[in-house]
């Protein structure tokens, strides 16, 4: 069956499910909802763990062999097979269906990273619905974004109110990940009273905010080097995710490219409002638009690349060196120097 995220805590609340696939853009929510099923599959008893990462050049025996082989401590396991760019090609669709149809007893769990809405067509998605669980991980559209910040919220013990929770929602721009930590961090010293109001979050966010990821994002359009790489060395002292501030200036810069290619004669309001360009950031996307020309947008993201790499561990080197140089070549205007 097809769900969306806010079922899933019920689903889990059944009998497992023989697989579960979690797929698409949004990582904060592949990466509870993996977790959520970790933590279902401990209560019943299943312990043990198989990861399986199908990037590159993957032999797709593998998922057959996980299982074939008899387990160390119990008659269950969890395999995990991580498929970055959802594609699993066709000797991996087929290796799963075929995996579906043998009627393991092991639980399969497939998280992809890139996910397109033609993705859900493929045999292998279908042959999940039938046996099992897919849920879909969209970017929360902005209008719908205060509520989860709600319930987020009451998960953890606290209660903002419908101004808080709309302030807050721009001050992430959309980015969940930034958003759970900030609501991670109010709920180690809970405000007083029932709700938090506007003014109450205000004052608790502003200390935390000034080296979030997003902000850093917002300098880079701006164009502001000195203050970029200020943020940089904030960003380090305070140990933010290395991955999660190379998805903020992506999705910043893949939005920007977006801009790029919207017809001419379209509103700019309508054209940010539909790739989800919060009112709070337009006025750093109108600058980044005059002063970063598509090609100097598609040449920030290639060389953005090699620093996701260094994010994830997929390469040696120094991720925040590589990190100031790109906030040097990205922010400092076509033909001038560093020094300059």
């Amino acid at each position: 069956m097809k769900i969306f995220p806010d079922r899933l805590d019920r689903v889990l609340d059944q009998e497992l499910a023989p697989v579960y696939l979690f797929a698409g853009p949004e990582m904060l929510l592949v990466l509870e909802a993996c977790d959520a099923v970790r933590r279902a599959c401990r209560a019943q008893g299943i312990e043990e763990r198989i990861v399986l990462d199908a990037s590159g050049k993957f032999d797709w025996n593998e998922l057959g062999l996980a299982t074939e082989t008899g387990s160390l401590f119990a008659s269950r396991r969890l395999v995990e097979l991580r498929i970055p760019n959802g594609k699993p090609g066709r000797e991996g669709s087929t290796a799963i269906k075929n995996w579906l149809e043998g009627d393991p007893d092991d639980v399969l769990l497939i998280s992809c990273m890139e996910w397109k809405v033609d993705s859900e067509r493929g045999a292998w998605v279908r042959a999940i619905e039938k046996h099992g669980v897919f849920m879909p991980a969209w970017t929360i559209k902005p209008a719908h974004l205060p509520r989860w910040l709600q319930a987020r919220a009451r998960a953890k013990g606290l209660s903002l109110d419908n101004s808080a929770a709309a302030f807050l929602a721009e001050l992430m721009e959309g980015n969940l990940l930034a958003a759970a930590q900030t609501i991670d961090r109010l709920a180690l010293n809970p405000p007083p009273g029932e709700k938090l109001d506007l003014e109450g979050l205000k004052s608790a966010v502003d200390d935390h905010a000034r080296f979030d990821a997003f902000r850093l994002s917002e300098l880079v359009l701006l164009g502001d080097t000195a203050r970029a790489l200020r943020c940089c060395q904030g960003l380090k002292a305070e140990d933010v995710p290395q991955a999660m501030i190379v998805a903020a200036l992506a999705g910043d810069l893949k939005k920007l490219q977006g801009l790029h290619a919207m017809p001419g004669n379209m509103p700019m309001e309508k054209a940010m409002t539909s790739l989800g360009i919060f009112k709070s950031k337009q006025p750093q996307f109108r600058t980044a638009l005059d002063r970063l020309s598509p090609a100097r947008v598609n040449n920030a993201l290639a060389r953005l690349s090699p620093i996701d790499q260094l994010s994830k561990g997929q390469v040696f080197g120094d991720f925040w060196q590589a990190l100031e140089r790109w906030v040097l070549e990205s922010t400092i205007a076509p033909g001038r120097s560093a020094a300059a």
